[in-house]
């Protein structure tokens, strides 16, 4: 994977829904956020560049894919943090938001079936 431009801010990858682990009939949305400035946004599976894309958003569909980390640079930005999606077949899950805590933050769980 490439580095991160000279001085550039990381992009910010979105998630939606924000949850993990996701049931694999759901589909998620990752959005690439950066500068705003024009170009193709760069996206990546599994630390491989995927040159099929260069829309800022894709979805993600459980039912056809298995568990995978995603990255994406959007012009003018450096590569994002990894968002790792984890599709899940069971009925009852326990979900916990899929962006980072730092300690002290409070904790959201879900159940969902």
């Amino acid at each position: 994977v490439p580095c991160h431009p000279a001085g550039a801010q990381p992009s910010q990858l979105i998630q939606n829904p924000p949850w993990t682990p996701v049931f694999r009939t759901e589909t998620v949305t990752l959005t690439c956020q950066g500068p705003g400035v024009p170009g193709p946004t760069e996206w990546y599976i599994n630390e491989q560049l995927w040159p099929k894309v260069q829309s800022d958003r894709i979805n993600i569909y459980g039912h056809n894919t298995e568990s995978n980390s995603y990255q994406c640079r959007s012009p003018g930005a450096g590569l994002s943090p990894t968002v790792t999606l984890r599709f899940s077949n069971d009925w009852l899950m326990l979900q916990m938001p899929a962006q980072a805590l730092l300690e002290g933050d409070a904790l959201q769980l879900r159940c969902q079936v």
